[in-house]
């Protein structure tokens, strides 16, 4: 059984492909770990339509590159196989491949969503070969780091983040990264922080049309977790109101976590 994801919705793919320069990530976060060796091997768990895959491919275009996501409809949406990296479908807590089979593994905001975080990143560093690198880059702070807090917000926020962490996200993972991957048995383990969402005063609208999809995505997830439509609403316009402002401040910091296996 695959990981259910939160985000589940026909247009996350490009919404997925649309927040991030894909060329630039790789160039910032992976390319100091790729190998320059034609036949490198490199697999990206929990990519999405494959949008990062395919970024490492263009940046080592002699590797090979897995794109690995539990859900097979949005992974083909990024391309067929044999055009691009190979698409592979499945559970990022038993991936089917076998022990040492990857120079390097990575994910890129995918362990945010997965309660089981520990067997997910045993998992990437049993694929990944002896001396290999595992790369993990997720988000602290998503959601619920806001100045002001002002009392209708708060109010939202805490159902929204209790319902959340029921079904498995967790908006701290970021910080947890260095300590699952030192349990995990990952050595010269080496961590980095950089801001993610950083909107001071009014959101431009490029940004503004980014979250309106996402909080449309996540719309029936808010009105279960506030009992109504109606209230998912509400909070929606609230939030929307919040990145608005032009006295307002919405934060969040994104970790990385090098590590190399043993």
């Amino acid at each position: 059984m695959t990981v259910p994801y939160l985000m589940e919705d026909q247009r996350e793919a490009g919404r997925l492909v649309a927040k991030v320069d894909a060329d630039a990530w790789v160039h910032t976060y992976l390319d100091p770990v790729l190998p320059q060796t034609p036949g490198a091997r490199v697999l990206d768990v929990g990519a999405g339509p494959g949008h990062i895959a395919e970024a490492v491919l263009r940046a080592r275009s002699a590797a090979q590159v897995v794109a690995f996501d539990g859900n097979p409809e949005r992974l083909a949406s990024g391309g067929p196989d044999g055009a691009g990296p190979l698409r592979r479908s499945g559970d990022a807590r038993a991936l089917p491949f076998d022990d040492g089979s990857f120079d390097v593994v990575y994910s890129r905001l995918m362990l945010q969503y997965i309660a089981e975080r520990d067997v997910a990143i045993a998992e990437m560093a049993r694929v990944t070969r002896p001396g290999g690198t595992v790369v993990l880059f997720d988000l602290d702070g998503q959601l619920i780091w806001h100045d002001p807090l002002g009392p209708e917000l708060s109010a939202l926020l805490e159902p929204v983040t209790t319902a959340l962490t029921a079904a498995g996200f967790d908006p701290h993972t970021g910080r947890r990264l260095y300590g699952l991957a030192h349990r995990t048995g990952l050595t010269d383990l080496d961590v980095r922080v950089d801001p993610y969402h950083l909107i001071a005063g009014r959101i431009d609208p490029v940004q503004r049309s980014q979250w309106e999809l996402k909080l449309d995505i996540a719309r029936p997830l808010l009105a279960r977790a506030l009992g109504s439509p109606q209230a998912a609403q509400e909070a929606v316009d609230a939030f929307l109101a919040h990145l608005d402002s032009e006295e307002t401040l919405t934060y969040s910091v994104a970790f990385t976590v090098t590590g190399r296996r043993v």
